[in-house]
């Protein structure tokens, strides 16, 4: 089922059915948050990669500027 679907049999449940389903929902998460999953370094870089690749947005921040900065005195 797909969440369009869910959510609209939600809006026609009772409230009760309504409490129910948040119930179960709330006790999956608890679940899920007692076993965190573990990731490797490797892992970790792969899902970073697309913020820094050239052109990304996390780059338009990047002073590319190769003088020292503590040199640098012109302060705002």
């Amino acid at each position: 089922m797909i969440k369009a679907q869910i959510l609209k049999a939600i809006k026609e449940m009772p409230n009760i059915e309504r409490l129910e389903v948040i119930e179960f929902a709330l006790r999956l998460l608890r679940e899920d948050m007692d076993k965190p999953e573990e990731l490797s370094l490797k892992s970790a870089a792969e899902i970073m990669r697309t913020y820094y690749v050239e052109g990304s947005e996390i780059t338009e921040f990047v002073d590319t500027c190769n003088e020292d900065f503590y040199e640098y005195h012109d302060y705002a």
